[in-house]
């Protein structure tokens, strides 16, 4: 997603990405966070910091990082992912609040993280929109794919994967003539072995952009979500899914075909064997799906949605530290950080 945002300028002119995170150790984390605030002290004062602040340890991680851009009267805007932040904004509620209030703006994407957002800092200063996507016009038509679902995630149980392995039981019980490619980091579940299933480990970005163009259908069968990025890729690519209505998933299903209850394996087997069976249905879903993303969540959209919510805070005023207010530039930069 933040590769999505550099490469189409998303929100300004200069877009500069730094992590904060890279699994590799915590001595090499430690540089990349020094890096970024390398890069704050040196900023100029027309300078936008985005950060997107994740799960649990990312709490520790980037909020100094917004805490050091507002001392220097930079203006912040945090969006928030990660799963679990209703719950854990209700369990933590001062640590959620000594975040975001770094940020003039806050940018959640679900309507349980936007309430919990506007509960730490009011609701004047959150706004929920969805992470943008490049649509990819080009895609072939879901009829024209093989018969094949894919799940693409973290191999786990809150993802579902659980479920999903009932239901392609029950879709193999029914004769159903397709194949299923579960690709991911394997969490707490490991899939058994079964007919016409595979199990193909981690695939990076790209790769994962060519599954779902060779798939029929993609699920997502998840117990717990805010608002997975790979159905919004699935739709950007016209192509259907079939998921559960938790976090923000309901709000990318443009049909009833698309969404089954959670822990619901007979659902999702016929759920799923519609789309299989109907290549026509799958391709009049997929193009409905790409047209609502298109309107709603491609990288134009959101970029006038992240320069609007940019220029209202350049507009604010001093920032509450003692920032001075500044004149505007033509061309607008921004750093983000996550």
């Amino acid at each position: 997603m933040l590769r999505t945002i550099r490469d189409h300028s998303v929100g300004a002119d200069d877009i500069t990405v730094m992590s904060t995170l890279s699994g590799r150790s915590a001595a090499y984390d430690a540089g990349l966070i020094a890096r970024a605030a390398g890069v704050i002290l040196r900023a100029e004062r027309s300078l936008m910091v985005h950060v997107h602040l994740a799960d649990r340890g990312a709490y520790l991680r980037d909020p100094p990082l917004a805490a050091l851009a507002r001392a220097r009267g930079l203006r912040v805007v945090i969006s928030v992912h990660g799963h679990n932040f209703p719950d854990f904004a209700h369990r933590h509620p001062g640590i959620v609040k000594a975040a975001l209030t770094q940020a003039q703006h806050v940018i959640c994407l679900s309507d349980d993280a936007t309430r919990a957002a506007a509960l730490a800092v009011g609701p004047d200063r959150v706004t929920q929109l969805p992470n943008p996507i490049e649509v990819d016009r080009d895609a072939p038509a879901a009829s024209e794919t093989e018969p094949v679902v894919l799940f693409a995630g973290v191999v786990g149980r809150r993802k579902g994967v659980d479920v999903l392995i009932a239901a392609w039981r029950r879709l193999l019980e029914r004769g159903i003539d397709a194949r299923c490619r579960i690709v991911g980091p394997l969490d707490d579940y490991r899939p058994p072995a079964l007919e016409r299933l595979t199990v193909e480990g981690p695939a990076d970005p790209r790769s994962i952009r060519e599954l779902v163009r060779g798939a029929r259908v993609v699920t997502l069968p998840s117990r717990s979500e805010q608002l997975p990025m790979v159905l919004t890729e699935a739709i950007a690519m016209a192509r259907p899914f079939v998921a559960t209505p938790v976090g923000g998933i309901p709000s990318l299903a443009v049909s009833d075909h698309m969404l089954v209850h959670v822990d619901d394996p007979d659902a999702l087997a016929g759920a799923i064997a519609r789309y299989l069976t109907d290549p026509a249905l799958a391709a009049l879903d997929g193009a409905r799906a790409q047209a609502f993303c298109a309107a709603t969540r491609s990288t134009e959209v959101v970029g006038g949605r992240y320069r609007a919510i940019y220029e209202n805070c350049r507009s604010a005023g001093p920032t509450p530290v003692g920032g001075r207010a500044r004149s505007r530039s033509a061309r607008r930069r921004a750093t983000t950080l996550g």
